[in-house]
This record gives C-alpha cells, structure tokens and sequence, in this order.
C-alpha cells in the first residue's frame, strides 16, 4: 500500500468533502423544488408544533373490533376532546375501460370517540378498532380541530376457515379480516399442500376478505397455508423478514370419503366487481326512444328478446353490434369493430321486438347495441356475455387421458381476458380469450390415484402498470368480492380417474 503524506491526505479530504457538499447541497434543492409549497408549509408547522405523547392506550396492538381503553392528559380543561384515526381506502384504478393501473389508496380521517376534559385536562373510556384495513396506525387527539397528541396502534389480520372437513370437491372459505394496504402486506399467497394456489387480496374491500377454493385430493388431511408475498409467491423464511411478528396462518382441512353435491362441471353465479365494477359510457338515445332486453347478461347462444319504442315510423332499423377484435402479443394491435345483426321495420307507431340469441363473441364488459336508421344512432343497449362451459370430454378415465374443453364468454381486457387454472388446487397456467374472440380451447391430461380430480378456472389480472407489488398471472382466489373491473364467475370442473 503505498503512504500518502499528512499534508496532500488533508487536502485531497477537503476537496472530496467540498464535492459531497456541493452534490448534498444540489440535492436537497432539486428534491425541494419539486415539493409542492402546501407539503412545506405543512412540514414546517409539522416541525415547530411538535405533538404530544399524552395518550396511553390499554394495548398496542389488536385485531379489527377490539375494545381499547384510552387516557389522555395534558388536555385544555373543560374543554370537548376527540379521539381520531388515520383510515385507509382502496380501490383499483382502471384507465379507458381496459387497463389496469394498480391499486390505489387514499387516507381519511375519523372519529374513534368525543368527549369532554375533565377539570384536571384528563380523559379516559374506550374505542373499537375500526373495520378495515390492518397494519400500523397513528390515534390522534384533538381540541379545537387541533391536533396535540398521538400514538400508534398496530391492527393484526385475522383469519378464519369454514367448513374444516368435507369430501372431494367442498368449498372451503378462509374469511379474513384487518389485511394490509402497505406494500408488504397487501398480498397474501396460499399454498394447499405445499402447492402454489393463488393470491388473495382485499384491496377494493379495505382489508375484508373471503377466498374460495374446493377441496382436493386423498381422504385425509391437507395442509393449507397463507403467507405474505408482494412479487407474486409466498415469503417462505417471514421469521427472518422485517415484519416477524405478523401472523402467518396454518389450517388442516379434512377430506371425508364421498364427493361433494357441487361436483358436477358448472360456471357460478357472477359475482360483484370491486368497487360495484366499471361504470360504462352513458347510452344516447333519440328524444322519445326506450330500449330494453329481455335480459342484460346471457351465455352465448342463449335466446334474448330486443323491444324498443320511440323510433322513427315504418323505418327500417339496423341493429348493429360493437365489439373488440385484435391481439395485444401479435403487435398488430387491437380496436373496436362492427357488426350487423340484422334489419327490422318498425311498426306504424314506431316501436319493433326482436328475437336473436348472445352472439358468439367476447364476454367480460358488455357490448353495446346501437339501433340505427339512415346512418343516424336513434338508440343504444347493453349487453354482457357471461363465459358457459361448452365441452368437456371425456368426464372420466385412466391416468394419461386428454380431457378436451371449451369455454366461451372470455374477454378481451387486462383483467378479464384470461382465466387461470389449478389441478387439485395446483396453479398451472392461463388460458387467453381475446385473440380467438372469447373462445378457450384446450386440454389437460388426467393425472392422480383413483377418484374424482379438480380441474378450477379462476378469474385473475393479466397485466397492471404499478409494479410495486405483482398480482398478475395469478389465480385471484378473492375474486368474489375483489376483482377489478367486471365480476368474473369461477368455472368449477372435475374429472374422475378410473383403475
């Protein structure tokens, strides 16, 4: 190592400092600016009117609906007091009616208890732990809309499964309340012996949960197990991750001889989309016009009756259907197009009734209806198709046989496109719609000891622009009360292996 003198070695830390400060200097500028003045303003006073730690809570931490007693001093005597929280709401922002940009959260406060100081500027009673969201919490108190104290308060997920036992093919519900919004608790990954099964979350329902799977496999016990994981897999080693004191859930589910009532091949009922789903463009009608179906969601092929009124007199009336056709991976891209239904007149008092069936085409968010007579749009419906199982064969077999099966009712957008399937509850890939206009064809070889196998079809998000946590080509085991955008039924199949 070669020496370097006092007098050069002191020189040359000076020029390094001066260059650190310099760049420190310029960096704290450049993050200033681009701070809004109402952010500094807001850290200032933050500063010069530091709060209070005058609240003392009965716990620290809890789970959702936990009675907390409170005491509070150092209060302006005789004066009302309120106890206030820091609440979390969640959402999923969805942009043009297709793309998903992530989940979204916004902060609001709210009132936990009021009061009044006594002559000694104390106050005590009790809170309950608000419903929704888990994680780490600040309670503040207030006086004169003020805030002059505060202190955290942590709120634990909890978690309960139903039924414990059952055969081949039972709905289990693991119902889960106080899951996170932060970025490391917001995911949870479940496992059902120590194979990956899907994701669950509670974003649009602030921490509320209910994952449905089917129970699978040997009579017996079956493990399974919930983890956090905000890339897309379960956090194995949490002990040793920087929140180890956050439960990590262990359930044993038995199987009973038999199988289930609900073992036979069936799409369930839609569900409803987070956050009551998208709102879809206002329809324009003509002054006078009404138009109705008979039903506002079918399967394809299901028959549907169109009745309008209002119209222009014995006039010939085109009834034209909107659509989406093209690829998002074939780089020609993809837009809307048209179609004629067909012609009908309308009657000497302007009204017509039309009887045709869903067209074969894309489900997810509905399609639009226009009602046109000499190139002018005089009414306009919706109409959502809903995925229907079209083939499955064969139903039974020895290991090793191809079991051929076609859905229809896919859709097209980046969180209704492509369904995800699980084999005995093990995820094995994603089916996409959109390029063959809504239609799943495909196989799946039998495999497993003798007895009845599930084959399940979950909805999932095929593609989000916030990355901060991955929730995309997964199984959304929340669908039924988390799914963004449109409300996609889980498809349940079973095939049952043979000696």
């Amino acid at each position: 190592m070669k020496y370097i003198g006092k007098t050069p070695l002191l020189m040359l830390v000076l020029l390094m400092m001066s260059i650190m400060l310099i760049a420190c200097s310029d960096e704290d500028k450049a993050t200033t600016d681009n701070q809004p003045a109402s952010k500094n303003a807001e850290q200032q006073e933050a500063t010069e009117e530091k709060l209070l730690n005058n609240i003392t809570l009965s716990k620290a931490r809890g789970f959702v609906r936990d009675e907390v007693a409170f005491e509070v001093t150092d209060l302006q005597a005789n004066e009302p007091v309120e106890l206030v929280w820091n609440a979390i709401n969640g959402e999923y922002e969805i942009e043009d009616l297709y793309a998903v940009i992530g989940p979204k959260f916004t902060e609001e406060e709210i009132v936990l208890q009021q009061g009044t100081a006594d002559a000694e500027g104390k106050w005590n009673g009790i809170f309950q732990v608000p419903e929704g969201f888990g994680g780490d919490f600040t309670v503040w108190v207030k006086q004169d809309s003020k805030k002059i104290g505060q202190v955290g308060y942590t709120v634990d997920p909890s978690f309960v499964m139903e039924p414990t036992s059952g055969p081949v093919g039972t709905e289990i519900t693991i119902k889960m309340e106080g899951l996170g919004w932060s970025t490391y608790m917001r995911n949870w990954q479940l496992t059902y012996d120590n194979k990956y099964t899907g994701l669950v979350t509670a974003i649009s329902t602030n921490g509320t949960a209910k994952a449905k799977i089917r129970a699978a496999g040997a009579v017996g016990d079956h493990a399974i197990r919930l983890r956090t994981g905000y890339l897309g897999m379960q956090y194995i080693n949490y002990l040793q991750s920087p929140y180890p004191d956050k439960p990590a859930p262990d359930f044993m589910f038995t199987i009973t001889e038999g199988v289930a009532a609900t073992i036979e091949n069936h799409v369930e009922d839609a569900p409803v989309a987070a956050s009551g789903g998208l709102e879809m463009p206002e329809l324009q009608q003509a002054e006078n016009v009404k138009v109705a179906l008979s039903k506002d969601e079918g399967i394809v092929d299901e028959p549907i009756t169109l009745t309008a009124s209002g119209l222009p007199k014995d006039t010939e009336i085109e009834l034209v259907w909107n659509t989406m056709k093209g690829s998002r991976v074939s780089g020609k891209g993809f837009g809307e197009e048209t179609m004629s239904l067909d012609k009908v007149k309308t009657d000497a008092g302007g009204q017509l009734q039309y009887d045709f069936k869903v067209p074969d085409d894309l489900g997810g968010i509905p399609h639009r209806l226009d009602l046109v007579a000499d190139g002018k749009v005089q009414g306009q419906t919706y109409l959502r198709i809903l995925p229907s199982i079209v083939d499955f064969t064969p139903k039974s077999g020895p290991v090793g046989t191809k079991i051929s099966i076609t859905i229809k009712g896919g859709g097209w957008t980046e969180f209704d496109n492509a369904y995800y399937l699980t084999y005995d509850n093990a995820y094995t890939g994603y089916l996409c719609a959109f390029n063959s206009q809504g239609n799943l064809t495909f196989d799946v070889i039998a495999t497993g000891d003798v007895g009845y196998h599930l084959i399940d079809l979950y909805p999932g998000i095929y593609k989000q622009q916030e990355k901060e946590t991955d929730m995309t080509l997964i199984p959304q085991l929340t669908y039924a009360t988390d799914h963004p955008g449109s409300a996609m039924p889980a498809i349940r199949l079973a095939f049952e292996v043979t000696e």
